[in-house]
């Protein structure tokens, strides 16, 4: 397992599937969930915002098919958790929004609550996007077919 997924919970989850942490090389975002989180103080309620991501993603063979293309496998259709987000920026999202990759550090600040990730949506075509976030969940990691939909 990666030293990034060791700090992201639930990441066994992708470590099952694929076995090691996948590479999200021209995976496709398709959904955003942005939630504003919750704050009352007097109820001691601190829910600050989160960022639910679907991302379809799979791997690569060295295999050739009918058509000519390099097979794919092992096609899957994960949801992200992002918590405490912040500092997000976003432009291209489209009808496809295949990502290069998916970029996640950790890393520590002088002042505000530290360490934190900093996540980098790698923009192929379509969405690109950055934020930061103090915890990230792999909620689900489940099979789907080559188009993202769940088996």
């Amino acid at each position: 397992m990666s030293e990034i997924a060791a700090l992201i919970a639930g990441s066994e989850k992708l470590a099952a599937i694929f076995g090691c942490w996948p590479s999200f090389h021209d995976a496709e975002v398709h959904e955003l969930n942005f939630q504003r989180g919750h704050i009352d103080t007097d109820a001691q309620i601190y829910e600050f915002p989160r960022l639910t991501v679907k991302l379809h993603h799979w791997l690569m063979t060295n295999d050739i098919d009918q058509k000519d293309y390099l097979r794919s496998i092992k096609h899957t259709l994960t949801t992200f958790k992002f918590s405490d987000v912040d500092n997000f920026k976003m432009e291209g999202f489209n009808h496809q929004n295949a990502i290069f990759g998916l970029g996640i550090e950790q890393k520590t600040r002088e002042e505000g609550p530290t360490p934190y990730f900093a996540v980098d949506f790698e923009p192929s075509f379509g969405i690109g996007a950055t934020f930061t976030c103090l915890r990230i969940e792999i909620v689900e990691a489940v099979s789907c077919d080559p188009e993202g939909t769940p088996v």
